[in-house]
């Protein structure tokens, strides 16, 4: 046996290389811990509702026109982010082409800014047809807990502060 991974040393190498990947991809996903809820950058699917519910003082009522606001504002909202997804894939795969005149690159990224117009149009009078729900008192509840639900929606898409970046590092200005 000693023989076959002396004549075989790149081989086996790479043969032990593959089970050590292997064993730690096994041990990451058996260990990893999933992340709990309202941690991430959307907001869950009940969480609205139970801020809207608890925060707010939504009556079983308020809770149900509420549920079918939101389903028809996702029905609307559903083909807008196909369209965005879309024209982000259309305008990224012009990388891939040698050379691209700059009025192609900003017509498509106008492109997608007016598609991203559009998606917080809708998503501005989803939340005012919301607030339309709640009675006086609960309008300045529910105008701090929209500002929260919209802050964890645009929040950074990164966790934890930026990483270093050796590309963005400036070297010291000369004295």
């Amino acid at each position: 046996m000693r023989e076959t991974f002396a004549k075989h040393k790149v081989l086996s190498v790479l043969v032990i290389l593959l089970l050590l990947t292997n064993l730690f991809l096994v041990f990451f996903i058996v260990l990893k811990k999933p992340e709990p809820p309202g941690r991430g950058n959307h907001p869950s699917r009940g969480e609205v509702m139970q801020l809207l519910e608890k925060e707010v003082g939504f009556s079983k009522d308020q809770l149900e026109s509420y549920r079918q606001l939101k389903e028809q504002h996702w029905d609307r909202m559903k083909p807008s982010f196909t369209g965005m997804r879309n024209a982000k894939d259309e305008f990224y795969k012009l990388l891939s082409l040698s050379s691209v005149p700059d009025s192609v690159v900003n017509a498509m990224a106008d492109t997608i800014a007016a598609r991203q117009k559009q998606i917080d149009l809708q998503t501005f009078r989803h939340f005012q047809q919301v607030r339309a729900l709640c009675t006086p008192e609960q309008q300045p509840r529910f105008d701090s807990v929209v500002q929260l639900v919209l802050k964890k929606m645009n929040g950074p898409w990164r966790k934890g502060p930026p990483k270093d970046d050796s590309a963005r590092r400036q070297p010291a200005p000369d004295r």
